[in-house]
């Protein structure tokens, strides 16, 4: 296990401007997908802003992981249960390793593929075509392009796990594909260490990331989570009032972002355009489920932003270290916990040189 230093590995690199990618053939894609997964039945009820607040509230009690205050699980199916959607999805470049791209909460595949003016050091999607990779990009499912689906029974880790697991099976099918990549943000993180730990891959790139939920409690209260169909009626007036977001600009600058290491208008950008409502059911089930980190074999890279208040608690130097230590099935783990960022690793202006410890991980693995 490597641990390295991000003002060392800043020294030696001789640009912190992206190369211009090459032309990316780009092309919009829906994949439909048939998962079957047992449902965890989510004992809650979301109606309103007051609801949602309850709802933190429960969640960030300092005993919320005990029998005294359990997850708001009232437990699961006997069986699995099948479920049929449609993944909106960017295919884009033609290199023979594929990376597939997972986002977290409170976002959208613009994360990887940002949309305001001159962005193009933060398009992770750019940089790795022009490192000569395919890239698929996707919406996870009950977000942007993909199916809008039940908040509570149907987005859940593990169906979302079941429906990675099939985006890889997509992605080696692809005719000049020979090797897959997962790389995941934050609760995308997650999903792709556990699709790692059930599907074969040849590397895995975790960002947002520490492997403890310990400092999720900031992170819940600090979003200020409201209605999304109420928050904004024209845009999210359709889903079902278990869908969440952020109360305002402000309250996701504080769990997303970290002075002064960012620019304020790509902030703005990611509240108004880029942020999507995430779905109650998904973090319970995360916190409920198990994931086997031992069975994961692939290398694995963990990229963090110092500052990042969900995966860290604000200061990541020295806590990534016990995290490297459960991938003990892998026989590479590197990890950098020094970045100049907040969680929203991508939207800081480090970000090109993220990209490019990225791609020499990946080189040195051969992907």
């Amino acid at each position: 296990m490597i641990a390295a230093s991000y003002l060392l590995l800043a020294l030696s690199a001789t640009s912190w401007a992206l190369p211009s990618p090459a032309a990316a053939a780009c092309r919009d894609i829906n994949i439909p997908v048939t998962v079957a997964a047992p449902r965890f039945l989510i004992n809650t009820t979301i109606d309103n802003d007051w609801d949602a607040a309850a709802l933190i509230f429960n969640l960030t009690r300092r005993d919320s992981d005990t029998s005294a205050d359990p997850l708001p699980i009232a437990g699961s199916t006997s069986t699995a249960v099948e479920g049929n959607y449609t993944v909106g999805a960017t295919l884009c470049g033609t290199g023979e390793t594929i990376l597939v791209l997972t986002h977290g909460i409170i976002e959208s595949k613009l994360y990887w593929d940002p949309t305001f003016p001159n962005a193009e050091n933060y398009s992770f999607v750019d940089a790795a075509v022009a490192a000569g990779y395919s890239v698929l990009n996707y919406d996870r499912i009950g977000v942007g392009s993909s199916s809008k689906i039940n908040a509570l029974y149907d987005a859940q880790f593990q169906v979302e796990t079941a429906v990675l697991n099939t985006l890889v099976s997509y992605a080696r099918s692809l005719p000049h594909t020979t090797k897959v990549a997962l790389i995941g943000h934050s609760y995308g993180a997650y999903l792709s260490a556990a699709s790692a730990s059930q599907t074969a891959v040849d590397a895995l790139v975790l960002t947002g990331f520490s492997g403890t939920f310990d400092y999720f409690g900031p992170f819940l209260a600090g979003s200020s989570l409201r209605v999304a169909k109420t928050q904004d009626p024209t845009r999210w007036g359709s889903l079902d009032p278990a869908y969440l977001i952020s109360a305002d600009q402000y309250a996701e600058a504080y769990i997303y972002f970290a002075e002064p290491y960012f620019e304020q208008s790509v902030a703005r950008w990611a509240y108004e355009v880029s942020s999507e409502p995430f779905a109650v059911g998904e973090l319970p089930s995360l916190m409920a489920t198990t994931i086997d980190f031992s069975n994961i074999t692939a290398p694995v890279y963990i990229l963090q932003g110092q500052f990042d208040l969900s995966a860290c608690g604000g200061n990541c130097v020295g806590l990534i270290n016990a995290t490297a230590d459960t991938f003990n099935g892998s026989e590479v783990v590197e990890w950098v916990d020094d970045l100049p960022a907040g969680h929203s690793l991508n939207l800081h202006r480090v970000a090109p040189t993220a990209f490019q410890m990225v791609f020499e991980f990946l080189g040195r693995q051969g992907v």
